[in-house]
């Protein structure tokens, strides 16, 4: 088909259109040349993609303030699809449907597929979270459509396409059944044609469900199916769970008209330089990317006008427009939200249970952005990990913040906050196993090093290279380590555990049981990739499930008030320096308690272990030197003064009349002073008498 390119101009696009339609018409500003598509058929677009199970946003635990997404949502589409400006409504997702909220959860998404099988969605990508369940029985079916599903009084299975062209079985190299290749769909007087894509995001996916899968990659048979496609459609349309720019760029203009994207949870939307435009609409059903599909019905010649992004949730402000308002709201679709209430229906009577209290937020923002990637949503969920894992003695946790998909806001003015079950879903969604390794020190160093790669050191971090590099584990917990940058790199110097046991980063020997969890430890890059863990993957704890027991353990032993960890667990080696100098500053030379002395030691024992490792710039080597001399001084203070002064009650000795040997009384020390003593006795007492007899013979 004939494709016109957005880079041609309103004069081209005069010329090469018949008599009867002339759409371009030029403003009165001659430098916009903006077209006029009078006589044009409008096909309009809509995109969601990334929703996670957000059909309703629950977080607020308030069913009269539970946001109605999907509803809201699909009110608009139906509008749309009633309005007569348009010849017809294409509705689109590009994947990542369930994973993410308790009521999709824990029903397997099938409130969503109910939902989008109700909206008549027109195709569905296959996003990586499709696979964290069995992805032939909760995302798709034998023929390549959705699922089926039931939820409450909703019960059905839908004829909505799944579109992935590169999957394929790894052992046969056969393409998977279960998706298809590209769907043609009739809008109005016109084919469209939407080819199903992805890039190889099997990185992405924990390793135990992509295992029988492979993804091929190469965009130049996308290209090329995109061309068949294209003989039998009048517009083309690339689906895809990857970044719609890079695709648009690498597509042929004349062939594809648009390309809509996911995965990274942005807004993308815009045109190509070579004239392709693409749209991404963000995540969690926040909102939509929307466009228009302009075609000349006589020229069957094609524009797209540039999509954009539509807010339906922006933050703060008023959101009572998704409120359900006890049926009055007439801005949600009434069967979507039927749908929703079903869910969250199915699921309620478990979710509001509280579990524990917290006096402050429970945020993945990082605690410090000059040193490392601590949070204390990551601090938290790593410590539930070690408790999952005691019984197998793990000294240290590695958990992602990519994992960790929500925050734990207090209300504003609160002095406290419930923690419930729907939270535990919320925060932590994906329910990974728990694995537990025995690395040696050099293995943890690395595996740090590595974890910590997306930092920018010196002047902060790069928020987005380190969100998206998190994947190998910079969330920890039972260690603390000390790093800085070397040749471009991440050089970790030292690895102390909470009990004070240093750990030697260069050590191949010694073994350590750590745990982290089975997304992180099978992807490429990870030290545990490959390695077998100590508990077999089927009976390993998963993730959130033992963190809700725990969390009831502790209320029903100890109480609500849950303590949350607030420490930065990697450290810059300048401000670990600036570290110990407060600390050791803060001591009272003439008061130190064992305690006291424990945490110096631990102290000087890092430091001279950093000392010895080299790789130090002078005034490094320098401000180590001054922490250890600080330290030694306190410690040998303390070593210097008697405990307690008691008076000496040992009886003074006679030098005239020596024992005839040394007591035992476990001092060493020797006897020869005795001796001496006693020999300068006796020759006193022979110079008195030689004395006497002088006088006696002058006399």
């Amino acid at each position: 088909m004939n494709k016109l390119s957005k880079r041609l101009g309103a004069m081209a696009m005069v010329l090469t259109m018949t008599a009867s339609y002339v759409p371009a018409v030029f403003a009165e500003d001659a430098g916009t040349q903006e077209p006029d598509y009078t006589g044009w058929d409008t096909i309009k677009v809509f995109e969601t993609t990334d929703v996670h199970g957000y059909i309703t946003d629950v977080s607020s635990y308030k069913e009269d303030t539970f946001e109605y997404r999907l509803a809201y949502f699909s009110k608009i589409v139906n509008d749309a699809r009633n309005n007569d400006a348009y010849e017809d409504v294409l509705l689109l997702d590009t994947g990542d449907i369930y994973q993410g909220t308790p009521h999709s959860n824990l029903t397997y998404g099938a409130a969503m597929r109910a939902a989008y099988d109700q909206m008549d969605y027109d195709a569905v990508g296959l996003g990586n979270h499709e696979f964290d369940w069995d992805v032939k029985t909760y995302a798709t079916d034998a023929k390549g459509t959705m699922a089926p599903y039931e939820i409450g009084s909703y019960k059905g299975d839908s004829d909505i396409p799944v579109l992935m062209s590169n999957l394929y079985y790894k052992d046969s190299g056969e393409r998977v059944e279960f998706t298809q290749d590209y769907t043609i769909v009739d809008k109005g007087n016109y084919k469209v044609g939407i080819v199903g894509w992805a890039d190889d995001y099997s990185a992405d996916i924990k390793a135990s469900q992509i295992a029988p899968y492979t993804i091929d990659d190469n965009r130049e048979k996308l290209k090329e199916l995109a061309e068949q496609v294209d003989k039998k459609a009048d517009i083309v349309v690339v689906l895809a769970h990857s970044d719609p720019k890079s695709i648009a760029e690498e597509m042929d203009p004349k062939v594809v008209d648009l390309v809509a994207g996911g995965h990274t949870h942005k807004n993308v939307n815009g045109v190509a330089e070579n004239g392709i435009d693409y749209m991404q609409g963000n995540c969690y059903a926040y909102g939509y990317s929307t466009a228009e599909i302009k075609v000349n019905p006589e020229t069957k010649d094609v524009e797209v006008t540039t999509p954009e992004f539509k807010d339906i949730s922006p933050k703060g402000g008023d959101h009572s427009y998704l409120y359900y308002n006890n049926g009055n709201n007439t801005q949600l679709d009434s069967e979507v939200t039927k749908i929703s209430q079903a869910a969250w229906d199915a699921v309620k009577g478990e979710m509001y249970e509280v579990l524990g209290k917290v006096d402050q937020s429970i945020t993945r923002d990082f605690i410090d952005k000059t040193n490392g990637t601590s949070s204390i949503a990551g601090n938290w969920l790593a410590d539930m990990m070690l408790a999952a894992t005691k019984d197998q003695n793990t000294v240290a946790a590695f958990a992602n913040r990519g994992g960790i998909r929500a925050n734990l806001e207090m209300a504003e003015g609160a002095s406290s906050r419930d923690i419930t079950v729907a939270d535990i879903y919320t925060i932590s969604p994906f329910g990974n196993r728990i694995l537990t390794f025995a690395i040696t020190g050099q293995q943890m160093a690395q595996q740090l090093e590595r974890a910590l790669i997306g930092l920018n050191p010196g002047i902060g971090i790069d928020t987005d290279v380190a969100y998206q590099a998190s994947n190998l584990g910079d969330q920890f917990a039972g260690i603390t380590a000390t790093y800085k940058v070397v040749d471009g790199g991440i050089k970790v110097l030292s690895i102390m555990t909470d009990d004070g046991q240093m750990i030697d980063v260069n050590d191949t020997t010694k073994t350590y049981n750590v745990c982290v969890n089975e997304y992180c430890a099978t992807l490429d890059g990870s030290v545990f990739k490959g390695m077998t863990p100590l508990v077999a993957m089927d009976e390993a704890p998963v993730d959130n499930l033992s963190t809700i027991a725990a969390l009831r353990e502790h209320r029903d032993t100890e109480g609500l008030n849950i303590e949350l960890d607030t420490t930065v667990h990697t450290l810059t080696l300048q401000n670990k320096i600036q570290q110990w100098k407060d600390a050791l500053g803060s001591y009272d030379k003439a008061s130190l308690t064992e305690a006291d002395r424990t945490e110096i030691q631990n102290i000087l024992d890092q430091v001279n272990y950093i000392l010895a490792s080299g790789d130090l710039a002078t005034e490094e080597k320098t401000e180590l030197q001054n922490v250890k001399t600080i330290a030694e001084g306190l410690l040998k203070t303390t070593d210097s003064k008697p405990e307690e002064e008691k008076p000496d009650t040992t009886p003074a000795p006679k030098p005239t009349t020596p024992p005839k040997r040394s007591p035992k009384t476990g001092d060493t020390a020797s006897t020869m002073p005795w001796v001496v003593l006693v020999i300068a006795g006796g020759a006193g007492v022979a110079a008195v008498e030689l004395s006497a007899r002088k006088k006696q013979n002058r006399g």
